[in-house]
């Protein structure tokens, strides 16, 4: 608590440096959203509704400092089975910057701060301290280089990312290529550290990681992305070798390659695999809901270690999308498909459904398992 006082008592001097200074800068938007979860064989079925708020400030405090701050308020309410305190207060910085504000049986609330950092630009020079996300992944679903923030491709109602309390310094050698040094603590005082180099040759970006994560693992790595007549390639791939063990052959790799295309009509058409050869020990016992509630880790991307990955979007109107996605878990005999519509309904209201199904297929190791939720969101920014 007194580490959080004093980052707040910081925060709060910064806010009136900056006002002295401009207006500062404020976006957001607020959402609701009723969902449903269908459990079979079971024929378990559990509501949830969520109320979101969040709130972006930002303030050219001088010529080269910009300070910015992020947070996001949440009311749930629902069936008891969905309450989970643990994982909506769950805060893996340095300091906690989160509150669950009410909490019983049937409703949970929480505040969280998931940004919170000075920036410092000057020339070729940008440093950043504080809470932020530090987003090195190239591909669409899976990010074996994001060994600071992983996120999940389920959790679409979270498009911010989590952040972590980091130090970032980059420099920027040319308009394509630039180098980069960050180091982050986590809650359990752990440090994970990483220098990336970024460059562009013939057309083609490419990238080099290298450093530690969590003080547990020595990582390398790499990704790359490009454009062939309009088609686009990707990859990423991450070599995790236990510090504990530095002599022997028990490396972790995560490699994931996919492609889009944009047709002359709009519509896109994206694939993606993955090959993580994570132990399956690291995985929870919880059947699908592990499925659904990766990654749990860069290292650990996923329960199976192959996964397929292949989407379809297309805008049927100027105001409405929709788009059709599915994946394959090879190891796991198991599949998800998702469909989601999103209206613009005015200039900054936007109405979304979302249905995601996931099932075991034939002999899954698993077992016989399925569910489906279903989303009805409502969202206006400002």
């Amino acid at each position: 608590m007194k580490r959080k006082a004093i980052l707040i008592a910081l925060f709060c001097a910064l806010c009136a440096r900056a006002a002295a200074q401009q207006r500062p800068e404020l976006s957001g938007y607020i959402s609701a959203m009723p969902s449903l979860v269908v459990m079979q064989p079971a024929d378990h079925a559990w509501w949830q509704t969520l109320l979101h708020n969040r709130i972006n400030f930002g303030w050219q405090l001088h010529e080269h400092w910009h300070v910015h701050a992020g947070m996001r308020n949440r009311l749930i309410a629902g069936s008891a089975e969905m309450m989970d305190p643990a994982g909506a207060d769950a805060d893996n910085g340095l300091v906690d910057l989160s509150w669950n504000w009410t909490h019983n049986t049937h409703t949970l609330g929480n505040t969280a701060f998931d940004r919170l950092h000075l920036t410092f630009e000057n020339g070729r020079w940008k440093m950043q301290l504080g809470r932020q996300r530090i987003n090195w992944g190239q591909t669409f679903v899976w990010n074996p280089n994001d060994i600071f923030n992983t996120h999940s491709f389920f959790d679409f109602d979270y498009p911010e990312r989590a952040g972590c309390d980091a130090l970032r310094t980059t420099y920027y050698h040319s308009p394509t290529a630039y180098s980069e040094l960050a180091a982050s603590v986590n809650h359990r005082q752990k440090i994970s550290a990483a220098l990336l180099h970024h460059w562009n040759y013939r057309d083609v970006d490419y990238q080099l990681i290298a450093g530690q994560q969590a003080e547990t693992d020595l990582v390398i790595g790499g990704a790359w992305t490009g454009d062939f007549k309009g088609l686009n390639f990707r990859g990423e791939w991450t070599y995790f070798h236990p510090i504990s063990s530095l002599a022997d052959t028990t490396g972790t790799i995560a490699l994931a390659a996919g492609l889009d295309y944009m047709c002359s009509n709009s519509l896109m058409i994206q694939a993606e695999v993955l090959y993580n050869n994570a132990p399956s020990g690291g995985a929870s016992g919880g059947g699908l809901m592990d499925l659904y509630s990766a990654p749990l880790s860069a290292k650990r991307l996923s329960i199976c270690t192959w996964n397929v990955f292949a989407q379809v979007s297309y805008p049927v109107t100027p105001r409405l999308n929709g788009a059709l996605s599915g994946m394959y878990f090879v190891d796991a005999q198991s599949c998800y498909g998702g469909l989601s519509l999103d209206y613009s309904v005015l200039q900054n209201l936007d109405f979304s459904l979302i249905a995601q199904y996931f099932s075991t297929l034939g002999a899954s190791d698993l077992g016989d398992m399925r569910f489906i939720l279903g989303f009805a969101r409502i969202k206006y920014s400002f």
